[in-house]
């Protein structure tokens, strides 16, 4: 792997912004009596489409982010290799997301592989935001967001007396024979600290599929290091240092999301068998204060620094991708009726690539981005609220070449809700999101044609929504569109202004559910229909048509005794797909079912012991994953148990 030499001299910006600081959190323990408040920090409003907590995490032992995901319908995460997963919120991929991970934004290192790597026994809560939205999604949140948050020490410790928590945790995978080992342990540091250690190992062998064929170059391996120090004080004063590294290997071809079959079929090169590397290094600073004497104070400051790396240890083919992020941002209540979140984003991104089939075998791009924001909500009646906010970016690019690009965007929004009784709600909305030209893909970089804009996005929204004490259910229909979508790989494969075209996509998603004395049942389908018109081929860089999808889920908990099961079944329509051109594979996407148990039992003669079993694919069916054109991708796991146990302490 490549050495991160931009790493050390930004941990250090990062550290260094801590003096920006006010002096009450540097001085907490002087300053401050020593009374520790909530251990979470309190942010600004804004209403996630979907959210994962880290209980329904736990619960299905997510082993990646397939898992993650599982029973959120708009979200889809491809199969096959888990270093080439990528993520798609209604057919959109990351890339046209704003992805960050404790508020680092995440960039998109190589199209044939991941660029989302998390962990997911540390994750606190994920939440998704789907198409353009509200100011608060950040710069060139052209698809949506969505936001990672990993746990603190707090979430280990059981109160303020407490000096000492963790987990201890060992998974078995029984197809594809490996194993996971984790150990995460919290220390009280007196009254208001805390830290957090914690490291993971997972080791897999190529795993079968729903035929019993075994799925070649699908063995991985993956570490995981975490530190995170937190302090809680009062005046609602909170303060969270973080670093995280990853780092995952595997063998394979030049591009892991793809058979070596096909690329033979097609007349492409496989390029050389080796060792493929991919990391990240991730530090990340938060600072809040938020008394709540004070109606007009609620202030948030994040500074972070990301490092991501992918490499081909053989060929010396590498790309690195550094982005280091602040926000500021501070929300006022005036009365009771009005709330406005206002404040600044700053983001610098810089990609060096040494990749030979390139004119210029080594080149780098920079990019800079700066961002004024506000988001308000004004309660017009009690039955009717109103939330409007804008974003105006500013971005400044440089490509390999050393050609300048200057461009900027206006991005507003509106919304209504109406409530006409208590937990039923209606809402409709408008948001546009702009992203300037800019870095898209580390890897394989290349030159923009002088005078190319930059990408404009915008969605409507429609929904409803009820829950009460036992039912619940949504709906929502959503038309977006993002005009001049610029194609990662330049020139692109669009027109001579090297633009892919503008994409149209339109599609719904809604569910229904009951809950009662430890039952629950919901069951969910969304669907979409990403185009480019005049282009004819449905999945490529950017996006994907993947087929209305179903998911159905049941859960059931005796907690007396300690135990708690349930039950996931997803249903993928088929696609129908036409061979044209150069893709003759392309010829359409079965339907596929597939089932998932788990069983856990948080063992009461023993405080703190949990046992699991997690059987996915239950029936063994044979299928690929929706999220690229079937001939070219790998066969998804056939029949999976893992087999797991848990300490905590």
């Amino acid at each position: 792997m490549n050495t991160h030499y931009r790493f050390f001299p930004s941990v250090i910006l990062v550290a260094a912004a801590a003096s920006l600081l006010p002096l009450s959190v540097l001085n907490a323990q002087e300053m401050l009596s020593p009374t520790v408040v909530e251990a979470d920090r309190v942010d600004a409003e804004r209403d996630a489409d979907a959210s994962v907590s880290a209980e329904e995490i736990e619960k299905i032992q997510a082993p990646d982010l397939k898992g993650i995901f599982q029973k959120t319908p708009s979200v889809t995460v491809n199969g096959g290799n888990p270093m080439a997963q990528q993520i798609f919120v209604n057919g959109l991929e990351s890339p046209l997301l704003n992805i960050t991970i404790d508020g680092a934004s995440q960039g998109n290192l190589f199209h044939h592989a991941g660029s989302v790597r998390v962990e997911p026994e540390l994750l606190k809560q994920v939440d998704i935001y789907a198409g353009a939205g509200s100011a608060l999604n950040g710069p060139g949140a052209l698809g949506g967001a969505i936001a990672f948050e990993t746990k603190n020490a707090f979430d280990f410790l059981a109160g303020p007396d407490d000096r000492i928590g963790g987990l201890s945790k060992a998974l078995y995978y029984h197809n594809g024979d490996g194993y996971k080992l984790s150990q995460t342990a919290a220390f009280g540091l007196g009254p208001n600290w805390a830290v957090l250690f914690s490291g993971n190992f997972t080791e897999r062998d190529a795993y079968e599929d729903g035929n019993g064929d075994t799925e070649p170059l699908t063995d991985y391996k993956t570490r995981n290091l975490f530190l995170k120090l937190s302090g809680r004080f009062d005046a609602g004063q909170s303060l969270d240092f973080s670093f995280e590294h990853q780092l995952s290997e595997a063998l394979g071809f030049d591009r892991l999301n793809v058979t070596e079959d096909f690329l033979n079929a097609t007349g492409r090169p496989t390029g050389l068998l080796q060792r493929q590397e991919l990391a990240r290094d991730t530090v990340a600073l938060t600072y809040q204060l938020n008394p709540e004497s004070n109606p007009f104070l609620n202030a948030k400051a994040n500074v972070s620094f990301s490092s991501q790396d992918y490499s081909r240890l053989e060929s010396d083919e590498f790309a690195e991708l550094d982005t280091f992020d602040i926000t500021l941002q501070n929300t006022s209540r005036i009365g009771d009726r009005f709330e406005s979140t206002y404040g600044l984003n700053f983001r610098d991104i810089s990609s060096d690539v040494h990749y030979l089939p390139l004119a210029v075998p080594r080149g780098s791009e920079e990019e800079q981005v700066f961002g004024l924001f506000m988001q308000n909500t004004f309660e017009i009646h009690p039955m009717l609220s109103l939330d409007f906010g804008a974003r105006i970016d500013w971005y400044d690019y440089q490509d390999y070449e050393g050609n300048d690009f200057d461009s900027s965007g206006f991005s507003p929004n509106v919304g209504l809700t109406f409530t006409p009784i208590e937990n039923l709600a209606f809402s409709a909305s408008y948001a546009e999101a702009y992203r300037g030209v800019g870095i898209r893909e580390a890897f394989i970089s290349g030159a923009r044609p002088l005078g190319l804009d930059g990408e404009e996005a915008d969605t409507f929204k429609i929904s409803a929504s009820y829950d009460s004490e036992h039912f619940f259910a949504s709906a929502s229909y959503f038309d977006q569109s993002i005009d001049n979508y610029i194609y990662p790989i330049a020139p692109g494969r669009g027109g001579p202004n090297g633009s892919f075209g503008d994409i149209e996509n339109d599609g719904y998603e809604a569910q229904v559910g009951f809950r009662h004395s430890g039952f629950l049942f919901s069951l969910g389908v969304a669907d979409n229909d990403p185009s480019v018109d005049g282009y004819d081929y449905p999945d490529d860089i950017g996006m994907v048509v993947a087929g209305r999808r179903w998911v159905a889920d049941l859960q059931y908990s005796l907690p007396d005794y300690g135990l708690s099961f349930g039950w996931n079944v997803e249903y993928r329509d088929e696609v129908d797909e036409e061979p044209f051109g150069r893709f003759p594979a392309v010829a359409g996407k079965d339907s596929y079912v597939l089932h998932n148990i788990y069983a856990r039992w948080d063992v009461p003669q023993w405080e703190g012991l949990s046992l699991s079993l997690n059987v996915d694919n239950l029936f063994d069916e044979e299928y690929q994953d929706h999220t690229i054109y079937t001939a070219s991708g790998l066969h998804s796991p056939g029949r999976e148990l893992r087999f797991g146990a848990a300490y905590s302490f």
